[in-house]
């Protein structure tokens, strides 16, 4: 396996939040780093001291915790690993897995002597139920694809390779880090870009919300790639989708407005998208009509439509 490169801008925030009394939550979209982020901070806690019995690091997502899909079950296979008088780390990643886990990651901070770090896919890990039982006592760090900076960090180049040009790649390719294994196979670093992408709408969009319609999700998604930095309206988006043919109901009537803002909420909670609103310099507050919406990773939008270098300033944005 090779070696894990070093992300300190999230790091640090784990470092600096270590043995407070709040539960760590890295969120952000699949694959943009969580599980290796938990790794990094195991491998830190190891070396800082910390004995390896202490640190209990579970994947949710690996088959050999298939068992623990109940949260009770997670429980007692945690607790059994604890021993009284004795500071232990917990690490879960993807615990979301876990049915009603909110209520085994509150039993463990009140029955034992631990220090809570978990890692989720998707928003619905801090709703309302979480935000209600761990109401105060959570921190959240968000977690996004590459940087610039990073991405230099994680690809090596030619020396005769400019800035520009390396700036180039990342504004084709994004800043998902399992790409930098295909070095620059554009074929490749597309398919991977493809399978992540396939993940994040069947599976933490299309089975948690059995009405949505496939076909419609991804017209969003294209809409919302077309029209980066673009102001935007759930209902401008419906009617322009209306009238190319694309979203119709079985009465010929325009889908509502509500329907696209409750898709595009959908592609939030995935943080597959970011909203900004309109801020009113005047009344000093944000207006809720006409925001925009921003891909998290450029090379989602690249690989759906294909890279048009002659969009840049909207990349930019």
């Amino acid at each position: 396996m090779d070696k894990l490169i070093e992300r300190p801008h999230y790091l640090n925030q784990l470092i600096e939040n270590k043995d407070v009394d709040l539960v760590k939550v890295v969120t952000g979209i699949r694959r943009c780093g969580k599980s290796s982020l938990m790794t990094l901070f195991h491998n830190y806690l190891a070396a800082s001291g910390v004995e390896e019995q202490q640190i209990i690091h579970i994947n949710l997502e690996s088959l050999k915790y298939r068992h623990l899909q109940d949260y009770l079950a997670f429980y007692d296979f945690v607790s059994e690993k604890i021993s009284e008088n004795k500071r232990y780390y917990l690490l879960f990643d993807e615990v979301q897995s876990v049915r009603h886990w909110e209520k085994a990651i509150e039993s463990f901070r009140l029955d034992y002597d631990v220090d809570i770090y978990i890692t989720g896919s998707n928003a619905y890990l801090l709703s309302s139920e979480l935000s209600t039982l761990l109401s105060g006592r959570y921190v959240e760090i968000r977690m996004l694809p590459l940087s610039f900076k990073e991405f230099l960090r994680f690809y090596k180049f030619q020396e005769n390779v400019s800035l520009d040009e390396q700036f180039q790649e990342y504004l084709k390719y994004g800043g998902m880090p399992i790409l930098r294994e295909y070095n620059f196979n554009e074929v490749r670093m597309n398919q991977a870009l493809e399978g992540i992408y396939a993940t994040i709408i069947l599976r933490d969009i299309l089975q948690r919300n059995p009405g949505v319609e496939q076909l419609t999700l991804e017209k969003v998604v294209r809409f919302l790639c077309s029209n980066i930095g673009s102001i935007t309206s759930p209902n401008n988006i419906g009617n322009v989708l209306s009238h190319e043919g694309d979203l119709q109901n079985p009465k010929g009537k325009n889908i509502a407005g509500k329907t696209i803002e409750k898709y595009i909420s959908l592609l939030q909670n995935a943080f597959f998208t970011y909203a900004v609103g309109r801020y009113d310099i005047k009344g000093k507050q944000l207006l809720k009509t006409l925001g925009k919406n921003y891909l998290c990773d450029m090379g989602f939008r690249n690989m759906l439509l294909g890279y048009r270098d002659a969009d840049r300033g909207h990349i930019l944005e």
